[in-house]
């Protein structure tokens, strides 16, 4: 047998072993990346101290690319919760927008609270101002989740700083600042299908909240939230900062005004100091040993991201060493298949098999990364490519499905796959045909 037949059978099982672990055995995701690294590597020919060593190797410099953000990140989610700015902020673009735009208000609100706090947590913390908006306007309960759920997911899946498409940009080597601005323009056309998708199934499923839970945000009578100005400065600076200082690298200035805007505009800087301004600014008035307890907790419960995405750099870092990934994207030029669709189907299946979009898209990308330059993909658009794979059909092996189904009372199969499943696979497919479009062009 060749060495490439060789790789490219070794890569095949390594993948097929992968996600049978993922879905069948007692594995979690980290364990099961890492015997798949170990399978890649020694099927595919390196021997088995090198294969170890490159291991270790994509492990260690993910974690040291990665690692301060996912720290920094889930701590500002954290600060977010623990001072009710996620509220605050749902009210107010509530009451900005106006009657009749409560949808679009709690997908404005889903997107700007999951740049910084996973989907799930973020959901069940904001689904009591959706029972309240419509308890008060009689606007179905389901609408107003499936836009909350959507608006989540549009960040979740396409903006870093959101864990998912912030570690498949460490993963492809990808501009962050770039990644920002194209994975919310992305996500755009989904979102507008979103809305008045989500309008639609609250007429088929109609649905009021009538009276509110006992702890409910309403009840708390004693929970003062912070205003909107200040709820929402520790998400927008960092961002505004990244933008900056990417857009304003390649212009000529001072050395000494560039230098010290690319301090501050780099991502471990920007979300520093986001990450100050909301425990400076939202948690004043809290005991500081609360304030304590409430960041190590973001940190534990970021842990497993992280160990997640240096994991899957470990498995990408092996693909490299071996020689697969090139080999392969060799085959590929030749197959006529467009190359950007590679990362895009190997996470759509992923996705589908095992139903955690964090997993397919860190997946795909470790799988993918030493391919783009041989496929000649734009990294940036490879991560997106990976991101809107991730988005096809949520079912019932996603926990996401069940906290929105189980939120809006949604009992019967078809009901929660009208939900859920139809509006991700709908928004999969609008963001494939902008991801072949933008193809052309990047």
């Amino acid at each position: 047998m060749s060495n490439t037949m060789q790789m490219v059978i070794a890569l095949i099982i390594s993948i097929a072993v992968l996600v049978l672990l993922l879905v069948k055995s007692k594995l979690n995701a980290f364990t099961a990346l890492i015997i798949g690294g170990l399978l890649t590597g020694i099927l595919g020919g390196l021997s088995p101290l090198k294969t170890v060593d490159a291991l270790k190797t994509g492990f260690g410099n993910t974690m040291a690319s990665l690692g301060i953000l996912i720290a920094f990140g889930v701590m500002i989610g954290k600060v977010l919760e623990v001072s009710g700015a996620t509220a605050s902020m749902g009210k107010k673009f509530v009451a900005v927008l106006g009657r009749g735009h409560e949808v679009l208000a709690m997908i404005i609100t889903g997107f700007v609270t999951s740049l910084a706090i996973f989907c799930v947590p973020a959901f069940m913390m904001l689904f009591p101002l959706a029972k309240d908006i419509s308890k008060r306007t009689g606007t179905s309960i389901s609408a107003l989740g499936i836009g909350l759920a959507g608006g989540l997911l549009w960040s979740h899946e396409l903006v870093p700083p959101a864990s998912g498409p912030l570690g498949g940009a460490a993963i492809f080597n990808a501009n962050i600042a770039s990644n920002m601005v194209l994975g919310f323009l992305v996500g755009i056309p989904m979102v507008i299908f979103v809305n008045f998708y989500a309008k639609w199934i609250g007429k088929k499923y109609h649905r009021i909240i009538e009276d509110i839970d006992e702890n409910s945000l309403e009840n708390k009578k004693d929970a003062k939230e912070p205003s909107f100005i200040l709820s929402i400065l520790p998400i927008l600076v960092p961002i505004i900062l990244i933008l900056l200082a990417g857009a304003l690298k390649k212009v000529k200035m001072s050395n000494t005004i560039s230098d010290a805007i690319q301090f501050v505009g780099s991502p471990v800087v920007a979300l520093g100091l986001g990450l100050l301004i909301g425990v400076f600014t939202l948690l004043n008035d809290i005991d500081r040993k609360k304030v304590s307890a409430a960041l190590d907790d973001g940190i534990v419960n970021g842990g497993k991201t992280l160990v997640l995405i240096a994991a899957g750099g470990a498995l990408g870092n092996v693909v490299n060493e071996s020689g697969a990934g090139n080999i392969i994207a060799k085959g590929i030029t030749h197959t006529g298949l467009p190359a950007i669709l590679v990362p895009f189907i190997i996470a759509s299946l992923l996705r589908v098999i095992q139903g955690s979009g964090a997993v397919a898209i860190f997946t795909a990308a470790s799988i993918t990364a030493p391919m783009i330059a041989t496929l000649g993909i734009n990294p940036v658009l490879a991560n997106i490519a990976a991101c809107v794979g991730a988005m096809v059909f949520s079912y019932f092996n996603d926990s996401y499905f069940w906290a929105i189904n189980d939120s809006i009372g949604a009992k019967s199969t078809k009901e929660q796959i009208m939900n859920w499943s139809i509006p991700t696979t709908a928004c999969w497919l609008i963001g494939g045909i902008e991801i072949l479009i933008l193809n052309f062009f990047l």
